[in-house]
């Protein structure tokens, strides 16, 4: 009787201890997501977690991420529409392989800055995640001269913090 009464307190405690989160998952990356200020003209960064230690999942995490937005933050916008499967992301060698669709294309605004700041929004959260130094975008999985008409998107793109 004494022993389970023991091993009923240690399950007890072990589920207090994990629930208040005393022993935090060591399998977490704190990346930044970068969101375009309120009068669309840069790029702010935000801290995030992404809760995965895993450079492919946590890049997936990050496009997640920045297509949700930051609700509480009346100081930052999302550029990125909300396109389910709208953009895609894969990791191979330190760089991230983003396919954007068509339709998430079609659906973005078609301003010089808006493209920019999208673009760059983009590359420097994904490079904030371990593993990651570059990304390469793709429209409808083929290289195109261009995204929205001003970045030429047969580069491959390297995080840009003065946009």
């Amino acid at each position: 009787m004494r022993k389970k009464i023991l091993v009923i307190c240690g399950i007890m405690i072990c589920t207090i201890l994990v629930a208040s989160g005393y022993y935090k998952n060591v399998n977490t990356m704190p990346v930044q997501l970068y969101f375009v200020d309120s009068s669309m003209q840069r790029l702010l960064p935000s801290d995030f977690t992404v809760k995965t230690d895993d450079t492919e999942k946590a890049a997936k995490a990050v496009i997640r991420g920045l297509i949700k937005g930051r609700d509480n933050n009346p100081k930052i916008m999302r550029l990125i529409p909300n396109i389910k499967n709208g953009l895609t992301v894969k990791v191979k060698d330190q760089t991230a392989y983003v396919n954007m669709t068509g339709v998430w294309v079609a659906a973005h605004s078609d301003l010089r800055q808006h493209e920019t700041l999208t673009i760059y929004s983009i590359v420097n959260s994904l490079t904030s995640v371990k593993g990651i130094m570059n990304v390469k975008f793709t429209i409808d999985h083929k290289v195109q001269k261009d995204f929205k008409g001003f970045c030429d998107m047969r580069d491959t793109f390297i995080p840009d913090y003065y946009v």
